[in-house]
């Protein structure tokens, strides 16, 4: 495409772009609120790139204080690779590390069609090798990812590609919310489970979605953007995937599942009936809450299982007491870092841990 038609195009996609994430932001207002206490800190690490940072909110466990290192959980957010959305994961975060007992950094990563891929995958691989900087707080064996639709794509692509580079930590468990597993089939093609009652992604906003993320179509066989087509063996042992009865990415999800169940992994693979794509975060639907709590559950519980199974055993929860010290926890996850050797170079692939 010649060089003024190709400005024009791009013009365009960021124009679209903006007025979908004016819909999506109207549509998200109030879900960045968290809903249950929390003791959260935002802070900026480095990227790659020398002049810029990633965001990410640190949930502590309730024990930090006494006993900061324990395992970790990386999540990233839905946001069709397009949209906002950093932060509105804040009651999954919340339940894990109260709940289990672990800290939990969910991460920012920038958006299409200004950074295509691969530059969330970047950001995802960056935050990983920031979290191998802090031993002191982090148990690297026992390391795990999370995320909701992109996010969850990015969690794969995590736990199977990023996993086989030399990372420093042990990616032990990936938790997949609704995750796109394979860019390489036109939307058009996708059918959801159950068709009666299907509320319908649009097709067109999906392939939009898709061109400002991937606009080079080879791009999308390579796992880093479809985990479904990459190595199943460079996955860990425990897989857990959550699918939408409704979502017209159930079924690759699904079928990812049942890969990797035959190539002998423990794989949870859980559909919620009556749900469709981003059914946790959709609060007009009259089943919301009890959707979400069925689907966070079931994930934490064999989040749960896949973490302890190989260490030795929960640690024994702090009740909560005094309201968190913000800033000494704040000195506590910006003091001690280490610079890592492999800021603004791209990693050579070797198998990991």
């Amino acid at each position: 495409m010649p060089g003024f038609l190709q400005s024009l195009h791009s013009l365009r996609l960021k124009c679209e772009a903006y007025i979908v994430r004016k819909y999506a932001n109207r549509a998200q207002k109030g879900g960045y609120t968290p809903e249950l206490p929390t003791q959260r800190q935002l802070i900026e690490i480095p990227s790659r790139d020398i002049d810029r940072n990633i965001r990410i909110w640190v949930y502590p466990h309730l024990d930090w204080d006494r006993s900061p290192r324990r395992p970790v959980m990386v999540n990233w957010h839905g946001s069709g690779f397009i949209v906002g959305g950093f932060g509105l994961d804040h009651v999954w975060c919340t339940e894990v590390t109260q709940e289990l007992g672990m800290w939990v950094i969910d991460a920012d990563y920038r958006k299409a069609p200004e950074n295509p891929f691969p530059a969330a995958v970047h950001d995802a691989e960056d935050v990983l090798r920031w979290v191998a900087t802090r031993p002191d707080l982090f148990d690297l064996r026992y390391v795990a990812v999370s995320g909701f639709g992109s996010g969850a794509t990015l969690a794969l692509v995590a736990a199977s590609t990023l996993r086989r580079a030399d990372l420093g930590l042990n990616i032990r468990v990936p938790v997949a919310f609704y995750p796109i597993t394979n860019f390489e089939v036109d939307p058009a093609q996708k059918r959801p489970l159950q068709r009666e009652r299907h509320v319908p992604l649009s097709v067109s906003i999906i392939r939009f979605f898709n061109k400002c993320y991937v606009p080079n179509r080879d791009d999308r066989l390579d796992p880093r953007v479809s985990p479904g087509l990459g190595d199943l063996e460079s996955f860990p042992d425990h897989v857990v995937i959550i699918t939408a009865e409704y979502d017209i990415f159930a079924p690759e999800g699904i079928a990812l599942a049942e890969s990797l169940r035959n190539g002998h992994r423990t794989v949870i693979s859980h559909m919620v009936r009556g749900a469709n794509h981003g059914f946790d975060k959709d609060r007009r639907t009259n089943d919301f809450e009890r959707q979400r709590a069925h689907a966070y559950f079931v994930a934490r519980d064999h989040l749960d299982n896949a973490l302890w199974a190989v260490s030795l055993g929960p640690p024994q929860l702090a009740l909560a007491g005094a309201p968190v010290d913000a800033e000494r926890l704040r000195n506590l996850l910006t003091s001690g870092y280490r610079e890592d050797p492999n800021r603004n170079r791209t990693p050579t692939p070797t198998v990991g841990l």
